[in-house]
């Protein structure tokens, strides 16, 4: 797969895409499912493609689907 240029987002712009709060960001990479990259001074930085995925797979939790 080719690499692609991905756009780091912090933790309230992820929660606007997920359609959730910061917090659930936090919860999500603290459980594994949302992969964080971290600063040298500890701020998560998530990229835009491992939160559309996310994004979409809650979609379809939320709908019934998984």
């Amino acid at each position: 797969m080719e690499a692609k240029h991905d756009e780091l987002l912090m933790a309230s712009g992820a929660a606007k895409i997920l359609n959730r709060s910061a917090e659930a960001v936090r919860f999500y990479e603290r459980t594994g499912k949302l992969p964080a990259i971290r600063t040298a001074d500890g701020t998560r930085l998530f990229k835009q493609s491992d939160v559309q995925e996310l994004a979409a797979k809650l979609r379809k939790k939320d709908q019934g689907g998984g």
